[in-house]
């Protein structure tokens, strides 16, 4: 569908159109480009036409710098219209830019949430006195916001500085036009840029803001696509924070569309080079990783390692390039791989130890910081075991099994022979009753996140 924009064209009719450009008046070219570029303008799109200079002589000033009228009201399909309007109208006054510009806010339908564009056409700078781009500024800071493009036809270095600054003032483009083939493609291109064709729009993630510093970060949501809803300015960022634990193995993903920004002057514009990036605080407020992505469709993926149970921050943005709000997106993921289902981490030692009930299977985790992961069996005198490893995922290591008494005396020791490989125990015979402690550990561990292995232990008949 159509992005619903109305546009009103300013046309100069003052009398320096009368002059003469291969072969033909201006203000015959200016007409016939006008009505070629609205024969294109899509329905759904409204549109109106204000002129000046076009009832008073330049022998009446004051009234000539009045002389700004709306002489086709905003309306769909408005070509006709405006045709007839203009076939009656020659060049006489002066050049009121300035009063036209300010009286346009009265023109525009007020029952409309539409973009609102005017395309300004002149030959001449202004002439009354008036100082557009003041205009532009005042009506700006009463809430009437307005794209204004501009298009100078055959005109001299000084109009085409204060045609510039209108555009300039208000995030709109200037054209050059000198002859026919000019001005048609500058009224054909303005026109265009005026509105755009919107498909309909997709949601990338859930919008949200973060905090301006680590006092003011916001609880970030996990598991789900998320995107700023606000364009990021390069070198600021989104204060996020994230209770994680040693057993929480985390995820950042992030993405870009086709789209970046240009932020300047408080003006936006979107441009061809998106960007995207966080880094990763820890509670100490210290940087831990950064990283970024540049070009569209770009996805990376890293991992997030919390060396110790505690807050840690997520920063959106990176010091490269600005991001689009709606052209990039980031994921955090994070699964909680504890040992035994239990919902937190085997310990180091026989204190902090996971209880297994009796012989099984068991799914336990180590990795990262974790390298070491304590379990305890009640066993009864007589009773005969064998424990074994059997790695899940890739641990990059060797697994290494002790087991002891609660008077901490070495019963057993194990290991697998190469690296991501599992073992099986030798028998062992529980002598008295009391507890019996597995002990398992990771030797030259490369592995950088959690990985799963499965414990096993039996019991002979």
């Amino acid at each position: 569908m159509q992005a619903k924009t109305n546009i009103q064209y300013i046309v100069d009719f003052s009398g320096s159109m009368k002059k003469v450009s291969e072969g033909e008046t201006q203000i015959a070219i200016a007409k016939k480009a006008l009505i070629q570029s609205l024969e294109n303008i899509p329905s759904e799109i409204k549109t109106a036409l204000r002129v000046y200079g076009h009832r008073v002589e330049q022998t009446n000033k004051t009234e000539s710098c009045k002389d700004s009228e709306v002489v086709a009201p905003f309306s769909n399909q408005n070509v006709a219209a405006i045709r007839g309007k203009v076939a009656g109208l020659n060049p006489k006054g002066y050049t009121p830019i300035a009063y036209s510009l300010e009286q346009s806010q009265h023109d525009f339908p007020v029952e409309d949430e539409a973009k609102k564009v005017i395309i300004l056409l002149s030959d001449g700078e202004e002439t009354c006195g008036g100082d557009p781009v003041a205009v532009l500024k005042k009506l700006k800071s009463q809430g009437f916001e307005v794209v204004v493009h501009t298009i100078g036809f055959n005109v001299d270095a000084k109009t085409r500085g204060q045609l510039q600054a209108i555009a300039k003032e208000t995030g709109g483009d200037y054209f050059d036009a000198n002859g026919v083939n000019q001005l048609n493609k500058a009224l054909k291109d303005a026109t265009q840029q005026s509105y755009v064709v919107e498909k309909e729009k997709s949601t990338y993630g859930e919008a949200i803001q973060g905090g301006n510093s680590y006092e003011t970060a916001v609880v970030l949501p996990v598991n789900k696509e998320l995107t700023l809803n606000h364009h990021q300015k390069k070198n600021d960022y989104d204060y996020f924070a994230l209770d994680l634990k040693t057993i929480d193995d985390v995820t950042i993903e992030i993405h870009t569309l086709e789209k970046g920004v240009q932020i300047r002057e408080g003006k936006v514009k979107e441009n061809l080079s998106p960007y995207m990036g966080f880094e990763f605080h820890g509670d100490k407020r210290n940087r831990l990783y950064y990283n970024s992505v540049s070009g569209k469709h770009q996805y990376k993926t890293y991992k997030l390692t919390p060396d110790h149970d505690g807050r840690y921050y997520i920063l959106i943005g990176n010091n490269y390039g600005n991001q689009h709000k709606d052209h990039s997106s980031f994921k955090i993921t994070k699964v909680t791989k504890d040992d035994l289902g239990s919902g937190k981490d085997a310990g180091t030692n026989d204190a902090t130890a996971i209880n297994i009930d009796g012989p099984g299977r068991f799914v336990a985790h180590m990795g990262g910081s974790d390298q070491k992961d304590t379990f305890v069996i009640n066993a009864k005198s007589g009773e005969k075991y064998t424990v074994g490893v059997i790695p899940k995922d890739d641990v990059g290591s060797y697994f290494y099994l002790k087991v002891y008494d609660e008077f901490k005396q070495p019963l057993l020791k194990a290991n697998s022979k190469t690296a991501n490989s599992g073992f099986k125990s030798g028998e062992l015979t529980i002598e008295e009753d009391g507890k019996l402690f597995l002990e398992l550990s990771l030797n030259y561990g490369t592995q950088k996140t959690l990985a799963a292995y499965t414990l096993v232990v039996k019991k002979a008949e």
